[in-house]
């Protein structure tokens, strides 16, 4: 009976100092982790390195750019008329399923690659005029430079094996609209295969529809591989708009939601800028930047791609001045 007191006691205290020491040393085994989690937000990434939280959270919602791509010039032998428009299809296809960027479907023109060429030499005013016609902000121009068909198998037989294999060479060029020049060329080569038995008779894999088709898959299996390239490459590039439009304190952009402008955002107003050109070749070099006029708050949106804002700072605003993000 004397002994019941004292092991009362004893228990509750072991229980104590186990349940203390489980908890510690669990905690012991979590914080690590739990120190990893909580640092890795702050850790900086090659591409931050430098950067501000406001450059960072900017940089995540940059306005989409609008792309126009030309009819891809088929610089080769192979005379296959419709290569060249699926080139620039196929390029089309990939940005706009990136999401990145907008690829307007309404745009028309009868203009292509092969128009703005004259020997390796690009036509860029022409160029740059086209697409400010057109009211976008990168040009694409594309040249299908090489094309290859090999046919491999055996020889001997009723039915013989065969591979046909097609290569192509691609070449792009990325023009920025609104500064006048060409920031990028790019160059991707693709191949497709496929295998066959076949009777000796048979000339299916000799007929130009099929070489022509296996082109295509080359094209398409190139321009997988460029896509990614492209949109980074046009990502880098600084976002513009214009003003469309004045109504009293009201003034019009042209663009909005789709390009990926927010309420709030705030957008400096420069005049539209003048092209220069050398004075002893008549080379068009670009289009200078214009004065800074002042600042214009986002409102609301209008449209598919128009938003409503009003003055912030400055004023003397014109239609067709330049609009960038703040």
């Amino acid at each position: 009976m004397t002994n019941q007191p004292r092991d009362f006691r004893v228990y509750p205290l072991s229980f104590l100092a186990l349940s203390a020491l489980l908890v510690f040393g669990a905690g012991c085994a979590r914080s690590p982790e739990f120190k990893k989690d909580q640092d890795y937000p702050r850790e900086e990434s090659y591409y931050d390195k430098g950067k501000t939280a406001a450059d960072k959270v900017e940089s995540m919602g940059q306005p989409k750019k609008k792309v126009l791509v030309f009819s891809y010039w088929n610089d080769t032998p192979v005379r296959a008329p419709t290569l060249g428009a699926y080139g620039a299809d196929e390029l089309k296809r990939g940005l706009a399923v990136s999401q990145r960027l907008i690829v307007p479907k309404d745009l028309s023109t009868m203009l292509t690659t092969e128009d703005f060429v004259s020997g390796e030499k690009v036509k860029v005013a022409q160029l740059i005029r086209e697409g400010r016609r057109l009211g976008v902000a990168v040009a694409i121009i594309g040249r299908i430079t090489k094309i290859v068909f090999r046919q491999r198998g055996d020889e001997i037989g009723l039915f013989r094996q065969k591979q046909s294999l097609a290569a192509v060479d691609l070449e792009v060029k990325i023009f920025d609209v609104a500064a006048g020049r060409e920031v990028a060329a790019l160059g991707r080569s693709g191949e497709a295969s496929a295998n066959a038995s076949v009777a000796v008779e048979a000339e299916n894999l000799e007929s130009q529809d099929f070489r022509n088709e296996m082109a295509r898959l080359a094209i398409r299996n190139a321009t997988v591989s460029l896509v990614p390239d492209v949109a980074r490459t046009i990502e880098k590039m600084v976002w513009q708009g214009k003003i469309a439009k004045i109504t009293g304190t009201k003034i019009y952009v042209n663009s909005g939601k789709s390009s990926g402008l927010v309420a709030g955002d705030i957008l400096k107003v420069l005049s539209a800028g003048d092209d220069v050109y050398d004075p002893t070749t008549g080379a068009y070099l670009g289009r200078a930047p214009g004065q800074l006029k002042g600042t214009l708050e986002v409102l609301d949106f209008i449209g598919t791609d128009g938003a409503v804002s009003e003055i912030h700072t400055g004023g003397n605003f014109q239609e067709g001045d330049v609009v960038q993000l703040y």
